[in-house]
Order: structure tokens, then C-alpha cells, then sequence
């Protein structure tokens, strides 16, 4: 087993020492090949390219940051003649910018195509060498400190095992889902079936539930590299009761890439521009077996351009999409209509829901048959059902329901979530209110407790009746919980409460 250096021991002497090695074609030195983020079955032959590669790429981007900041150009391509690169640097030393020279100075001392002596670089920036060489090590400090954070990261992606970015269950059971699932697993076992499955349907309806089960299955049972799973959970619901996606470019198709880099462990490409950025993971997704997932992709902004700029990835590597929108205008994704759960798999599922919240009483046979008739096998809805049944009369969640049977099944959902709000406490109320900017991946108690303002006490009773009344879902309630809220539950907040019942 290779054994990591520690991180005190990557100095800016060191960075440089294996700077000069990799400029004479020579082996950086042992300390530096034996990083994870060298790659860990390497030969040194590669490890130095794999080095060379990430030094010449933070150092380009720190370089063109700066002179960005300083509005200065950018080239695409390193300068053709010594004299325009010389002019490059002098232009660097004017803006007054130490950490643009820094970055300067390292970039054409040790980086740069064209080779230069230190005196040749000093007199061109119209510094004296001492100058210059401290400018030198401000860029090498800087690179070390960039290089210990991408080591830390690598060997934090070395030590998690296959199928760990897929997310915790928040679900106890599924019911209905097993044929889906060997379904799905079939065609994404298949040498020629689709590179892209779309699973489709209303909200609520399991679409995110199914693909972890099968994200599940597969990194299990057919031996799959990893599972890439990235969230796309953003969404604003308008006055007219439509979805909107929010015009924010963390949500876009560059935030895809960038998760699904950092996932594969390639932190070096951090900020390069999303076409670079899947250029250099095509080559690993094409002939790599991964199942990357997409989740609520609906949301993105730029869905028109996510699909045909990760089309060329897929090879051995299938992607499976969720959304509430078909993307059947793209003739390369299989379309899998998710279907609502049967009679007999709803009743499943609600009888589990009850018996875990302690109710065991059986719900009579005819009034299971109208709850379905007016749900339907909605998941999320039929688990809001069973909170409910412990406060309420069956028989008036039945008639309350009866009264909004003919609204589409975005309104039947906010129907239901407002029942549920007229039970919470004030606490509680403002709690919920206070969660709708919870990140999509969840936030834990202390952070959700700051942001609310509630007391110790005020804000336990608050958190225990959102998760009482399935309005706050708990990841991971055994490890290190995360709470957030479903997707509808955040639809529900930004209409009916938020628009008509504080009229």
C-alpha cells in the first residue's frame, strides 16, 4: 500500500523542486508521486504527467483569474513569440497586483512553453531579481496551499466506496416499485439498450425513489465502477400555480459538470468552463461503466443545451434522468412513464406509514377504496394521509378531500399540506416558513436552528411536528441527520401560504 505524505510536507520548496524536474524531463520527487491525486496504480511516468497537468491548469486559471480582475486579456492560447510573452508578464508587473505577479512570475518561470532564464523575466517586468524571486515564491506559496487542498480532496474521494454519493433512503419500504426496477436494470445492463432513461411523472409520484433503488441495484449486483448522482432540486411555483426554473447559473449545465468532476475525484478542473470541464471527463464516463444520475432535472435553466453537451459522455457509461417533464424531443433518451402505486400497493404503503407512526388500528377495506379513488397511489400523498389519520378522523380527511376531488393534482396536494398546516403550532409554522431556503441536499439541526431564531425549546417542538407531519424529511436520522424539504413540500409554501392565506 502506498503510503500518502503528510501534508506539511508539500512546502512551495517542494513544488519547486518538482517544477524544475518536470521542465528538464526529469521525475518529480518521490513526496509528489506518491500524492493520490498522482493516481493511485500509476507508472511514475504517468504520475509526472498527471502532475504536470494539474500544475499547468491551476496555474492558468489563478493567472487568467487575476488578470480578469485587473481587466486584462485572457488568451486562449499561450503567446507564439518570447516577445509577447515577455510583454504578457510586464503587463502583469503593472497592474500592482501581487498575486497577479505571483501567479505570473510562476507560470513563465516554470509553466510557460517557451523556456526563460529569472534575470530575463526580472528585467522584463522592470524589477530587480530579488523582487522578482519574491514574487516567485508568492505564486509557489499559493500553489502549495492549492495543491494540499486538491490532496485532501482526492484522498477524501479514494476512501469512499462505490455508490456513496447515491443519498440516504427516505423511504422505510417500497411498495410496487420491484418490476420497475428489474425493468430498468435490464435495459441499463444491456449492451444496446438506451444510454439515457428518463423517468417521468407528476411529483410526489416516486420518480427519485425509483432511481435510488435502482442506482442501489446496480452498484450491488452488476459491479458498476460508481453511481455519479447530482441534485438539480431547485424550483419556484408562481402565482398561476406553474413550476418556474430559476434563472441561476449554479443550476445550469455548468453546475452539472462540476459535481459530476468533483465526484469522479477531478478537483483540478475546478474553474474551467463547463465545455473543458466534460471534454476531460468524456474520455473516463465513454469507457468507464458509471450510472450517472440526474435528479428533478426539470429545473435546470438550460435544459435544451444539458442533454446534447452530455450526450457524447455516455458509452459504456448510462445516464438515468428524473423529471416532471417529458424530454422526449430528444431522440436518444428512452422514456419510462413512472406509474402510480396499484390499490393493493397503496394500502401497503399506507398501513406501513401508520404502523410506523405507532397507529395500529386497520383503516376499513371501503374507506382505503375511496382514499384511492380520490389520491390515487401517490407516495407522498398516501404518507401525509397516514400523519394525518393520527389526528383527524378518517372520515373527515375523506370529506375534506371529496370537496377538492375535481382540482388538477398539484392542487390535491396543496389541499392536503393545508390541512396539515392548520394543526401546526405557531412554532412550527414559522419553522417551516423559515426552511424554504434549505439547501437541496439538506442542512443539519444547529444550522436550521440559527436560521429559524427559535428557542431550544420552541424550535425542538417546532422540528418534531414538521417531521411528525412528513413537511421535513430526515436523512441519515441514525448518523449525522440532515433535514430538508421534499420538493412539493416547497411548491405547497410558495403558493397557498405564501400568496393566498397571508392575504
Amino acid at each position: 500500500m502506498t503510503t500518502r505524505p503528510n501534508l506539511d510536507t508539500l512546502t512551495p520548496e517542494l513544488i519547486e523542486r518538482g517544477l524544475r524536474a518536470l521542465q528538464q524531463a526529469q521525475t518529480p520527487p518521490p513526496q509528489l508521486l506518491e500524492l493520490a491525486l498522482a493516481g493511485g496504480s500509476a507508472s511514475a511516468a504517468e504520475k509526472s504527467l498527471i502532475l504536470q497537468d494539474w500544475f499547468d491548469e491551476m496555474t492558468i486559471h489563478a493567472l487568467n483569474y487575476q488578470r480578469r480582475a485587473e481587466g486584462l486579456e485572457q488568451p486562449d492560447a499561450p503567446p507564439p513569440t518570447r516577445a509577447a510573452a515577455l510583454t504578457a508578464l510586464a503587463a502583469d508587473f503593472c497592474s500592482g497586483n501581487p498575486d497577479l505577479e505571483g501567479w505570473s512570475a510562476l507560470y513563465h518561470r516554470y509553466l510557460a512553453p517557451l523556456s526563460f532564464e529569472a534575470g530575463d523575466l526580472a528585467l522584463a517586468a522592470h524589477v530587480v531579481p530579488q523582487q522578482f524571486r519574491r514574487r516567485l515564491k508568492r505564486g509557489l506559496s499559493h500553489l502549495a496551499h492549492a495543491l494540499r487542498e486538491a490532496e485532501m480532496d482526492a484522498r477524501r474521494q479514494a476512501c469512499s466506496p462505490p455508490g456513496s454519493h447515491i443519498p440516504a433512503p427516505d423511504y422505510a419500504h417500497l411498495f410496487g416499485v420491484q418490476e420497475h426496477t428489474q425493468r430498468l436494470a435490464r435495459q441499463l445492463t444491456d449492451p444496446n439498450g438506451p444510454r439515457f432513461i428518463s423517468l417521468e411523472g407528476l411529483g410526489g409520484i416516486g420518480k427519485t425513489a425509483l432511481a435510488r433503488a435502482v442506482a442501489q441495484r446496480q452498484i450491488e449486483q452488476d459491479g458498476l465502477t460508481d453511481v455519479l448522482w447530482v441534485s438539480a432540486r431547485q424550483e419556484w411555483f408562481s402565482d398561476r400555480g406553474e413550476i418556474i426554473p430559476l434563472n441561476n447559473p449554479a443550476r445550469s449545465l455548468e453546475d452539472v459538470a462540476a459535481r459530476m468532476a468533483a465526484q469522479l475525484g477531478l478537483q483540478k478542473l475546478t474553474g474551467l468552463p463547463a465545455s473543458d470541464k466534460l471534454a476531460r471527463i468524456q474520455p473516463i464516463l465513454s469507457a468507464t461503466p458509471y450510472l450517472a444520475v440526474i435528479d428533478n432535472l426539470e429545473t435546470l435553466r438550460d435544459t435544451e443545451s444539458l442533454l446534447p453537451a452530455l450526450h457524447p459522455l455516455a458509452g459504456d457509461t448510462r445516464f438515468l434522468l428524473t423529471s416532471r417533464y417529458t424530454l422526449s424531443g430528444f431522440p436518444y433518451v428512452h422514456i419510462f412513464p413512472v406509474p402510480q402505486l396499484s390499490a393493493s400497493a397503496a394500502r401497503a404503503l399506507l398501513e406501513s406509514e401508520m404502523a410506523r407512526r405507532g397507529f395500529r388500528s386497520a383503516i376499513p377495506p371501503p374507506a382505503i377504496e375511496r382514499l384511492y379513488a380520490l389520491i390515487g397511489g401517490l407516495p407522498l400523498a398516501l404518507k401525509l394521509v397516514a400523519a394525518q389519520v393520527r389526528c383527524f378522523a378518517l372520515a373527515d380527511i375523506i370529506a375534506d378531500l371529496q370537496r377538492a376531488q375535481r382540482r388538477t393534482q398539484d392542487a390535491l396536494y396543496t389541499f392536503i399540506y393545508r390541512r396539515t398546516w392548520s394543526a401546526l403550532a405557531d412554532s412550527a409554522r414559522h419553522l417551516l416558513l423559515a426552511l424554504l431556503p434549505l439547501d437541496p441536499d439538506g442542512e443539519d439541526r444547529a444550522f436550521i436552528q440559527t436560521m429559524s431564531g427559535l428557542t431550544e425549546a420552541d424550535f425542538a417542538l417546532a422540528l418534531a411536528q414538521l417531521l411528525d407531519y412528513s413537511l421535513l424529511e430526515a436523512v441519515d436520522p441514525l448518523g449525522a441527520p440532515r433535514y430538508n424539504l421534499h420538493r412539493l413540500t416547497a411548491t405547497f409554501l410558495r403558493t397557498d401560504v405564501l400568496h393566498q392565506w397571508t392575504a
